[in-house]
């Protein structure tokens, strides 16, 4: 990361941090695992503009990719001048980590905020929840295009994959763990194999139709009937007097 010199004027600041840019652009993104940390529990709340930044960024990104993204076209087409985006982020991978961080901690909150709800449910109600919340997040175009940056790049980073992966799918399957533990009397299979069962079953298909753009981003209406659908066979077949 290239710093500015306290005698250096802001366009000055800028052309040294685009040079910097270039450098790095050959080098891969990293550290995301520790940016999701300070993001959690160190770092403030991004401000309004900063999140603007990371707003117009994660759009940006998404559309590029992180190798043919470009600061001085992000600013361009976004009408976010340079200085902006450098005043919070020093570089297009510092920018880039922000990004991806800030979406996988929305992504494990949003699945964290079932353990409040979940106890008070019965099985087959749990399940649909489960089942809706994680489709609601799985289903949208924005979810695809950020689950297809985030394999690109875990080709090159592998611990932006891997930490997807941790507080993404792992939170899911750890959540289900728990609810069949719970209900454990009339289990056939252990809770781990359950939760692995119930997860391909309500997802494999319809992800796959969605990647492959044969079906278009379900209503939640649609969501529900599949899911109660899911749910229904899987406690049929899994589920022994249920």
């Amino acid at each position: 990361m290239t710093s500015a010199r306290p005698d250096m004027g802001i366009k000055e600041t800028v052309r040294s941090r685009e040079t910097g840019e270039r450098r790095e652009s050959v080098s891969r993104p990293r550290n995301v695992t520790g940016l999701v940390r300070s993001l959690t529990e160190d770092r403030p709340k991004p401000k309004a503009k900063e999140q603007e930044v990371l707003d117009v960024a994660s759009a940006y990104f998404l559309k590029h990719g992180y190798q043919g993204a470009s600061i001085n076209e992000m600013s361009r087409s976004s009408g976010i001048s340079k200085e902006s985006i450098y005043r919070y982020f020093s570089s297009k991978k510092q920018l880039f980590e922000a990004v991806i961080g800030r979406e996988l901690i929305e992504y494990q909150e949003k699945l964290r905020r079932l353990d409040s709800t979940l106890p008070t449910m019965d099985l087959r109600e749990t399940l649909v929840t489960i089942a809706e919340t994680v489709l609601g997040l799985l289903l949208t175009d924005r979810s695809l295009a950020l689950r297809r940056l985030i394999f690109d790049e875990a080709k090159r980073s592998p611990d932006v994959g891997q930490h997807y992966y941790k507080i993404g799918p792992e939170e899911a399957y750890a959540a289900l763990e728990k609810v069949f533990s719970s209900h454990g009397a009339d289990q056939t299979f252990d809770a781990a194999t359950l939760s692995r069962y119930f997860l391909s079953l309500i997802s494999w298909r319809i992800v796959l139709e969605r990647e492959c753009g044969i079906m278009n981003a379900p209503s939640r209406q649609e969501t529900h009937d599949w899911v109660k659908l899911a749910v229904n066979d899987f406690m049929r077949s899994f589920m022994s007097a249920r």
